[in-house]
């Protein structure tokens, strides 16, 4: 055997030796030296009074950086050598980067099931954990005391909020068939705490669940503090584990939610990463200028679950998750059918924080069940609705005008707050796979047959405007030219023509070669805009369309959206509040059909035969067009801000060629009715919301409440309560 054998093979033994005689120790940590050692203790302790324990510790340390080094110079020249001197953990061998490492779980997975740990296992690339000391140094870390509270320090705990829900939920869940109704803002949207919090008055954040965060160098990893004293309303505390729970749940095919199954796919997410029980990291996919806000994700409290299987749904259907928020669900508080009573936790640990002091103050919050939005309106004149929405005009003007005696007497308030928020997106949603609608002509005939100019001007007189593209309200990002198709016969004819529908029927309705009726479902699950799709038919028979409309119950109706069985729904989803439009969800093809990318076409863009319906997604227009799923993935990809806004107007025009979706109206305003025993802060109105009841800021005064009913018994005047507001320090001039 050569010399530089001889030196290879001595190297890789000592290296061999030392990794050995290091891993068999249990606390490669330094100890201080005790102070005091006995008489009884010497045979411990050696001739100069040192503890051999502690000598031990300086031997196994110092054998360790010298280890370390010799390792490192092996590398260098040219002898590799491949192994892991992570500090030891809480008594075990280093896993560190490690799921499980020879047979030991890491600290922080302990307590997961046999299968979750299979998944992350399975999933490297997406679930890593590392040591704290491996954080990058330079991290700037934010906590949001920069922003200013939101709320009133006037605030009072207390009472029942009263409000209504148009139809029963038929679930508990948050997620799954049937879990996308109105109900679920209660349970999750305006309850549930996130990570961090966009605030509605800046472009800044505020804590939730993290009491600090800091965007790394890449611009697409968002590392997180989590609040020590965060916890669940059942009692346990959250844990770092929960946002990879967060990620195995969300990709579960038990939850039966496709849609949720690819947007938390892991093109999106690409890894999740946990440093310590208290610090974590989500990297993006792409360096997003708003990487704060797209990464922002809700814990899943994974002790709760324990594990998925083909019972979720029904498992879960009544029982709804532990919640982070300051309202829970009980059992007991379901009346099925007519009401849910949410109550609010009497240790709630946000309850103190900077935030949300000032929040989510009614002791309970009552649901009811009112199915007819007349009937509700009804129910909130007798006092027991506390809020009542009047954005629809006949509201504003004629059932609850200025001068209305509960308003006049002082008992009733009506309120408009502007605000700059992408605006709800009304519209109707063609499915371009459902015949006739299949054929380009008849879809821009439909457009021009649609008279909302009329129903701006009849219905809501003037107040509403028409919206024009499918990503009005994002700034730049927003078309400047692009305008709705306008309402004129002659075009609808022109186009429904080309279609192949030239000939009158004797009532009016064009018909085609075969004798076909052009005759189209118009499908709503808002019974409360009924009247303007009334003007839409009448107005659309002028053209020879027949609009046959189909009014059912919210939930059916989305039901049979999500089950992409409507030629054309008229609804409207709220808007995210962030930088730029999405287009993945509603009209990328993968969101249409099982198949997936490519493959669901033919060499000529067209779409092959026999594909299969992706249902419980929000492509609700059933888009399948390559050029826009390729542009979509691109605009996904893209970091830079420029970039992504040409391609936002790119996007909007494809989509407006595309004809799949007639825009309605938008409003830059909310409006509402309230009773005066509800409160607000006096400034109120935030500059980014969806909802009037989305910050939760209002509280009830017991003792106005009790005077106002009085007030009313006796039909006493309380000049003193304000009755009319607007708060115009947000309206967009």
């Amino acid at each position: 055997m050569n010399k530089m054998k001889k030196l290879k093979h001595l190297n890789t033994f000592i290296v061999i030796t030392a990794v050995i005689f290091f891993s068999s120790c249990e606390n490669p940590k330094l100890k201080p030296p005790r102070e005091n050692v006995n008489q009884d203790n010497k045979e411990q302790a050696g001739v100069d009074g040192i503890d051999r324990e502690f000598a031990r510790e300086l031997a196994r340390e110092f054998g360790r950086e010298f280890a370390i080094e010799f390792a490192r110079q092996l590398k260098g020249s040219n002898n590799p050598v491949n192994f892991d001197f992570s500090k030891d953990s809480n008594n075990t061998q280093s896993i560190e980067g490690h799921i499980v490492k020879e047979g030991k779980v890491h600290p922080l997975l302990t307590h997961c099931s046999e299968d979750v740990l299979e998944f992350y296992q399975k999933h490297p690339d997406c679930f890593s954990i590392l040591s704290a000391d491996s954080l990058p140094e330079d991290l700037k870390w934010q906590d949001g005391s920069g922003e200013q509270e939101f709320a009133s320090q006037n605030a009072r705990r207390g009472g029942t909020w009263e409000v209504y829900m148009r139809d029963f939920p038929r679930t508990l869940r948050t997620i799954g068939p049937d879990a996308n109704g109105a109900f679920r803002s209660y349970l999750l949207d305006y309850n549930v705490i996130s990570l961090v919090h966009p605030h509605p008055n800046s472009d800044g954040y505020y804590p939730g669940l993290a009491n600090s965060w800091a965007v790394g160098k890449d611009g697409r990893t968002v590392y997180f503090r989590l609040d020590p004293d965060a916890q669940y309303s059942d009692g346990k505390k959250v844990k770092v584990s929960d946002f990879f729970f967060f990620f195995y749940f969300m990709r579960s095919k038990h939850i039966q939610a496709p849609w949720y199954n690819d947007f938390y796919g892991k093109d999106k997410f690409q890894k999740v990463t946990l440093y310590d029980q208290e610090t974590f990291s989500i990297t993006f996919y792409k360096a997003k200028p708003d990487v704060v806000e797209r990464v922002a994700i809700r814990a899943k409290p994974e002790h709760f679950y324990k594990e998925l299987d083909g019972e979720f749904l029904s498992k879960y259907q009544w029982n709804p998750e532990p919640t982070t928020g300051a309202y829970v669900a009980l059992a007991e508080n379901v009346d099925k059918g007519k009401s849910v009573t949410l109550i609010r936790q009497k240790d709630w640990w946000a309850d103190q924080k900077r935030f949300f002091r000032y929040r989510f103050n009614p002791e309970k919050i009552r649901v009811s069940v009112v199915r007819d939005y007349n009937k509700a309106f009804e129910v909130f004149l007798k006092g027991g609705v506390d809020m009542f929405g009047l954005a629809k005009t006949e509201f504003w003007y004629d059932k609850l005008p200025d001068n209305h005696k509960l308003v006049q007497n002082g008992y009733l308030s009506k309120v408009t707050f502007f605000n700059q928020t992408p605006p709800p997106s009304y519209a109707l949603r063609i499915n371009s796979q459902k015949p006739p609608l299949n054929d380009l002509n008849l879809r821009k005939g439909f457009h021009h047959a649609m008279n909302f100019d009329l129903v701006l001007e009849k219905i809501f007189r003037g107040d509403f405007v028409r919206m024009n593209t499918v990503a009005d309200g994002y700034g730049g990002r927003s078309h400047p030219t692009i305008k709705a198709r306008e309402f004129s016969i002659e075009k609808a004819v022109a186009y429904f023509a080309k279609g192949g529908f030239s000939e009158r029927g004797g009532d009016g309705i064009l018909v085609n070669s075969k004798g076909q009726r052009l005759s189209i479902e118009l499908l709503t699950g808002y019974r409360h805009f009924e009247d303007v799709l009334v003007v839409l038919k009448e107005q659309a028979k002028k053209a020879g369309l027949e609009l046959k409309l189909k009014v059912l119950e919210p939930t059916a109706a989305w039901k049979a959206a999500n089950e992409k069985n409507h030629q054309v729904i008229f609804s409207a989803f709220n808007s995210f509040v962030e930088l730029f439009p999405r287009f993945w969800e509603p009209y990328h093809s993968d969101n249409a059909y099982q198949e997936i990318g490519d493959s669901k076409f033919n060499e000529d863009g067209s779409l092959k035969s026999n594909l299969t319906t992706k249902v419980s997604t929000n492509n609700f227009t059933q888009t399948a067009v390559r050029e826009i799923d390729h542009l979509i993935n691109k605009y996904r990809d893209e970091e830079d801000l420029g970039k992504i806004t040409e391609m936002a107007h790119q996007l909007s025009q494809m989509i407006h060629d595309h004809a799949v979706w007639v825009p309605a109206w938008k409003k830059p305003w909310l409006r509402i009715g309230h009773w005066n025993w509800i409160k607000f802060p006096e400034d109120w109105g935030p500059k980014e919301t969806r909802d009037y009841e989305e910050f939760q800021v209002f509280w009830i005064d017991e003792t106005e409440k009790d005077k106002i009913l009085q007030a009313m018994e006796k039909g006493e005047v309380l000049k003193d309560n304000p009755t009319i507001r607007i708060y115009e320090k947000y309206k967009d001039n």
